[in-house]
């Protein structure tokens, strides 16, 4: 009897006082938190029009975790725009934010202090999702503050066209380098870096970092010297993609050992200078020991692609000292008409370990060039144990391809 008591006052609440009908504004009736969640799901400039439904809304939106605004809604008005944003992060500072996503103009942020005060205050906020982009049409950088690195509760950052340095003047710089070593729980981080920034040393020094791309654009003008350094620290790193041909040396210390790696690197630096077979200077010396450091660290990995150019640099080292064994790697060839390379570029430690190749291959491919690979890898390599034939082979090619003596007793030949 108790509950049934109490379902019909709770049931009669929901009748508009004076009438027989039932309120048509349901909605009203649920919590705070929930409404908090369905508005999360909206941007915020949607999320801030519910505002005008009733009193019980006004405030609503400020205590959404999520922040989504492209400064463009406010048609040049710089001033409402900042005080908007500075309303909803000074609204609820207990509150946490799960995401907070900004797009805005250079302009929107002439005053250094706006962005110091709003990155503090996310910092406050315990921000996990942060996504800031700035457009500038005169490439002009935005500074970000550096008390993003002690937000120890970001899970993913997205920044564009922001320069990862605390000061305006080069001289004034009192940091060696950029450490991201107060993110503990940061899983994936992507810095596509400007050829013409001042930072001396890139160093990512994680412990939960699982994903890193680093890119940085070719720029012969470029202000970077062959004294920049790209430092990578991430033991749990599984997938690892750089690109780079300006940086003067690159330096991993570890990742996962079965990660996966993307790697465009030629090693030589904005001046251009190759690996020589036949110096010994204290440049080629430093180069062998930079590409030495590399391969040790990443011969576990289970997956490797390299760039052509990489490739060549690996190759010309293979000359000078002995290479680790990819026991984790078998190769995966595909012919491509234009710019083939030819079979002496490859390393001599892949062919002793390879186990596993698939040739695969295009229909303009000549059944010549289809032989040749075959041969090469059938003849050369001890501890093969499968080739696999897919693409474009015809019966005749795989025919004769079967009857190549092969130096691996164990090798079989298999189609795809």
């Amino acid at each position: 009897m108790l509950q049934s008591a109490t379902y019909n006052k709770q049931h009669q609440k929901k009748w508009r006082k004076g009438s027989g009908k039932r309120s048509k504004s349901g909605i009203n009736d649920l919590p705070d938190p929930l409404l908090c969640h369905i508005l999360s799901f909206l941007p915020t400039k949607d999320s801030v029009r519910s505002s005008l439904l009733s009193k019980r809304w006004r405030n609503i939106w400020l205590q959404v975790p999520v922040f989504d605004l492209d400064s463009v809604r406010f048609d040049n008005d710089v001033s409402s725009f900042m005080e908007f944003v500075d309303r909803f992060l000074e609204s609820d500072k207990k509150l946490a934010l799960d995401r907070f996503k900004l797009m805005c103009s250079y302009e929107d942020l002439d005053d250094d202090s706006v962005l110091k005060s709003w990155i503090d205050a996310l910092v406050r906020r315990r921000v996990r999702h942060l996504d800031f982009q700035v457009n500038s049409d005169d490439n002009e950088l935005v500074w970000m503050p550096l008390s993003l690195y002690s937000c120890n509760t970001l899970v993913s950052l997205s920044l564009y066209h922001v320069a990862l340095c605390g000061f305006e003047l080069a001289s004034a710089v009192s940091l060696p380098c950029l450490k991201l070593a107060s993110c503990p729980v940061l899983e994936k981080l992507t810095v596509i870096r400007d050829p013409f920034e001042l930072l001396e040393i890139m160093r990512v020094r994680s412990k939960s970092l699982k994903t890193l791309t680093l890119g940085i654009e070719d720029d012969q003008d470029c202000l970077l010297g062959d004294d920049h350094v790209v430092e990578i620290d991430a033991p749990r790193l599984e997938h690892m993609s750089l690109c780079d041909h300006l940086s003067g040396s690159i330096i991993i210390h570890s990742i996962a050992p079965y990660a996966s790696v993307n790697i465009d690197v030629n090693f030589e630096g904005k001046d251009g200078y190759a690996l020589d077979l036949d110096d010994d200077d204290d440049d080629s010396n430093s180069k062998r020991t930079m590409i030495r450091n590399i391969l040790t660290r990443i011969f576990t990995v289970s997956r490797m692609e390299i760039s052509s150019v990489t490739l060549q640099v690996i190759n010309d080292y293979s000359k000078l000292e002995m290479l680790p064994q990819f026991s984790n790697l078998s190769w995966d060839l595909s012919l491509i008409k234009r710019n083939a390379q030819s079979n002496s570029s490859v390393p001599p430690c892949f062919v002793s370990s390879l186990k596993y190749v698939e040739l695969a291959t295009q229909g303009t491919t000549r059944p010549s060039s289809q032989m040749k690979l075959a041969i090469y890898f059938l003849r050369n390599c001890a501890a093969l144990k499968k080739l696999t034939l897919s693409g474009s082979f015809g019966y005749d090619i795989i025919k004769k391809i079967k009857k190549i003596p092969r130096r691996s007793r164990r090798c079989i030949i298999v189609t795809g």
